[in-house]
């Protein structure tokens, strides 16, 4: 029997210029790797999935996805701030956490 697990859908932030881009590649990275399924926030009509589990990625401090989820009554099952602009190190922390 093959058992298919439901992927979590990992809303990204678009921020700032630095950090939104390190936002957008580390969320492309788990999204080739299969390990989520992105969403962009600024995305015409988006609206969070909740029957999916929800991950928010921020570029930064400010924690725009976190709080978009938040005004759209939906809750981040899990939540990653990149430390750093450097995208590779951001993918593998979130690797690290969800393989």
């Amino acid at each position: 029997m093959i058992s298919v697990r439901a992927l979590p859908v990992l809303y990204a932030c678009q921020g700032c210029e630095a950090h939104g881009q390190a936002a957008r590649n580390v969320a492309a990275l788990v999204e080739r790797a299969g390990l989520a399924e992105t969403a962009w926030l600024g995305t015409p009509g988006l609206k969070p999935k909740a029957r999916f589990p929800i991950i928010a990625l921020d570029g930064c401090a400010e924690r725009c996805a976190l709080r978009w989820l938040t005004q759209h009554g939906a809750r981040a099952d899990r939540h990653y701030v990149l430390e750093t602009a450097d995208t590779h190190r951001g993918f593998e922390a979130i690797v690290r956490d969800l393989a």
